[in-house]
């Protein structure tokens, strides 16, 4: 490694800012799932009961790269827009890695006992 090359921090800060603003997301997401959970269930409304659920991962999402150094160079509407659609993808994104690990470990356990229920 040249000691004249920047570290990889220095390259891209925005890397580790999307990188964070994920995990905070997931852990978020996880964890207001499982303390919410029942007071969530009294609304008695499937839709209802995923806005909630999505609201506090897609704030905290948004707050870290709103703080971060991401585009700072775009101010306004346009940079809380297109952070708030990013937010957004960041869940969908995590939503649908659940969703497949989920599946890929259910096949996985289905393999294992021969498929016997």
């Amino acid at each position: 490694m040249n000691d004249n090359e920047p570290t990889p921090e220095v390259r891209a800060p925005w890397q580790r800012a999307v990188v964070v603003a994920s995990s905070a997301c997931f852990l978020s997401l996880v964890s207001f799932y499982w303390i919410a959970r029942p007071a969530v269930e009294r609304l008695e409304v499937r839709w209802a009961e995923w806005l909630v659920y999505a609201l506090i991962p897609i704030m905290v999402t948004f707050i870290l790269l709103y703080r971060s150094c991401w585009h700072r160079e775009i101010t306004g509407a346009a940079r809380t827009g297109f952070l708030l659609l990013l937010s957004c993808i960041i869940l969908g994104s995590e939503v649908i890695a659940m969703g497949f690990m989920f599946c890929l470990a259910v096949f996985c356990l289905n393999a294992m006992t021969g498929g016997n229920h």
